[in-house]
């Protein structure tokens, strides 16, 4: 795990983050590095742009049909064959 400094913080939050730990038994490095953590989720436009990045830095092209139309030609083509559930 990587370290973190973190200066001029607000007193009011430190205190929050304080009174968090005392309820929940935790150390504030723990309960600091909670709040980071839900606070660095990534955004869908973020993950977009993550796979995006992924995808023109490991050339995989795109797919232009959408889920539901490869799941409807899977099955199409299950039943055609005598197979599936449908």
């Amino acid at each position: 795990m990587g370290n973190l400094l973190i200066r001029d913080v607000e007193e009011a939050l430190v205190q929050r983050l304080k009174d968090r730990a005392e309820i929940n038994g935790t150390s504030l490095q723990h309960e600091a590095s909670l709040a980071l953590n839900r606070g660095a989720t990534p955004t869908g436009s973020e993950r977009k742009a993550l796979f995006e990045r992924f995808e023109r830095e490991h050339g995989f092209a795109k797919v232009k049909t959408a889920g539901a139309e490869m799941v409807r030609a899977v099955r199409e083509e299950m039943s055609s064959n005598g197979g599936g559930d449908s």
